[in-house]
This record gives structure tokens, sequence and C-alpha cells, in this order.
């Protein structure tokens, strides 16, 4: 009886152990660290100017862009290190997964702007971006 009590506390431990149930392996994922911002390039941009941004965990599609106040979705990533777009006119209002929103834009105009990346792993740090009327 007492070997039986010994062995019980070992085998909950390793139970509890990530990996060790067996299911963690199955289906292996993509890191699902929030996406990391280190550059934009240009730094100074006007409308319908080409904008990449550098850094770590960008989805391979469906990366949306907070400009501001304003989103820029469905922005696509080869290679999860970079994004490249062209600077919209007008941005929504409506952060992603959102079912509902009101259906107003957003002018860009010139100043300055915080940038981060938002995607099912997270939301980025911001970078700033200076828009200039062309």
């Amino acid at each position: 009886m007492m070997r039986a009590l010994a062995v019980l506390p070992l085998a909950i431990a390793l139970m509890a152990v990530p990996g060790c149930d067996g299911q963690s392996n199955r289906n292996p994922t993509s890191p699902t660290g929030a996406p990391v911002l280190t550059a934009v390039t240009p730094s100074q941009a006007s409308v319908g100017d080409s904008i990449t941004l550098r850094g770590s965990a960008f989805a391979s599609s469906d990366n949306a862009i907070k400009i501001g106040a304003g989103y820029h979705h469905g922005v696509a990533s080869t290679g999860g290190t970079s994004l490249t777009f062209a600077l919209p006119a007008a941005l929504t209002p409506c952060p992603p997964g959102t079912q509902a929103c009101i259906a107003l834009v957003l002018v860009v105009t010139p100043g300055t702007y915080q940038l981060s990346v938002l995607n099912a792993n997270g939301t980025s740090n911001e970078l700033p971006l200076q828009v200039v009327a062309r």
C-alpha cells in the first residue's frame, strides 16, 4: 500500500507538465508572441506613399495597422518580419474583429501618428510616422 501512494504524486506531477499529455505535440502552432515593431520606413510620408514596417510576429495575412485612432485592415506579410502598404487617404474607426461599426471614415491629414500592428497574436508597440502634405 505504501508503494502505491509514493507513485501517485509522481504521476499527477507528470500529467501537469506541458507536453506530457501527448496533446501539445499533435498540432504544432506558430509562435504566439505579440508583434513587435522595430522600424518604420520612411519615417515621413504622404497619402499614397509606400510604407514598410519592420519587426517580428506579423501574421501572413489579416494584420491591421493602427494609424492614430483609425485602422487599415488586411495587410499581408511575407516571412513575418515586414509589412508594406500604401498610406491610405482614409481609415476605418473599426478595430479588427468588430461585428458592427459606424460607417464613418477618418481622413488622414498631415501630422504625427503613432503606428502599431494588431493580429491574432496581439498588439505591437507603437512607433511614430510623420504624415506630410503632398
